[in-house]
Parts: structure tokens; sequence; C-alpha cells
């Protein structure tokens, strides 16, 4: 099902939610109250841009995003070796004082319990690493990043995020990451 059945559109404070839910368990409930409560608050503080996948009666999908950057610490890794291999799989000349990646920062996704099964999440990151390379132009941005819920991780794995370590394999949020560079390449060479 392609997103052109649906009108995306940015949340401003004077728009109107229409009706959305996710699911019943914790994690959807957080996320259902982020888009009612908290969104436009957000949205009204620069603190995250939160978009809206809609179709004539109910709201589908909605997703916030924000710059960030994936902060590089040592004590992430095992050794210093594991950091050094890390940092050259991610930069073609990493330099010891590179610290910080600059990144986009899915701070919620979520879909409609209604409208799940419809790879309507896939389409969405699709559309936010597009998102990303067209506007690094304007603003450098080597990766898209998430705190995962658990319940997400595999679906984020599909849309090939890795994890930055397993030091956080027994917290309720994992941080992922996804490289842009595969993609920015293949928009140099169509």
């Amino acid at each position: 099902m392609p997103l052109s059945n649906y009108s995306l559109i940015e949340l401003k404070a004077d728009t109107l939610i229409n009706d959305f839910n996710c699911g019943d368990d914790k994690d959807d409930a957080d996320l259902n109250d982020f888009l009612f409560s908290k969104a436009k608050y957000y949205s009204s503080e620069l603190l995250a841009t939160t978009y809206i996948l809609e179709d004539k009666s109910s709201t589908v999908a909605y997703y916030s995003i924000f710059n960030d950057s994936l902060t590089i610490e040592e004590s992430n890794f095992n050794s210093k070796n594991a950091l050094k291999k890390f940092l050259s799989n991610l930069v073609s000349h990493p330099k010891r004082h590179l610290k910080n990646i600059p990144a986009i920062k899915i701070g919620r996704l979520a879909v409609s319990k209604d409208k799940k099964g419809q790879r309507i999440g896939e389409k969405i990151i699709d559309y936010i690493i597009s998102f990303s390379i067209d506007h690094n132009t304007n603003c450098a941005c080597k990766l898209i990043t998430v705190d995962a819920y658990k319940k997400s991780l595999g679906f984020y794995e599909k849309m090939g995020f890795i994890f930055l370590s397993d030091k956080d394999k027994n917290e309720d949020t994992r941080q992922m990451f996804l490289d842009l560079t595969p993609y920015l390449n293949l928009e140099i060479q169509e």
C-alpha cells in the first residue's frame, strides 16, 4: 500500500489530531500519550518535529524527529581496538578527537494498531532516509538514531539499524543507528 493514499501533515499548534491508538501495552501507551499530550509542546519549544500520516478519518501513523549526535565513548566498547574498528567502519579517516557523529533522531514512530502489518513503518523509515539525504546539503547528517523499545528491535534491525553497544541490552530501550553513507552513494549513482 503506497503512502500516496495518505496525507502527511506537519503537526502545528492548531492541527486537529484524528483518532489514534497504536496498542495497549505500556510502550504503546507512551506513544499514544506523546502524540496527544506532548507533541505540540515539543514542536513549540523546537525540541522535535512531528509528522502525522492520515487518511480521511483517522491518524494512521506518526513520527517525531529532531537533530541529534551519536556520542562515541570508549566505555561503550570492550577495548580501544573495538572503538577504533567501529570508527573506521563509520568514517573513512577517523580522528581521535571525533567524539560526536551528526544525526537525525527518530524520537517516536508509531503505527495505528488497525494498520499494523501493512509495512507503513517501513515506508516511513524509507521516507526519513530520503528526507535526511535531501536535507544533508543544508545540515550535515551521517546517521539516523533511535532509542528503540525492546518490542521494536527486530523491526529496526530489519531496516538496517545496528546497536551502538551491548551495554544497554537489559534496558527498556536500546540505542541503535543507521549509517546514511550507503544511501548517499546510491543517490550519487542514480
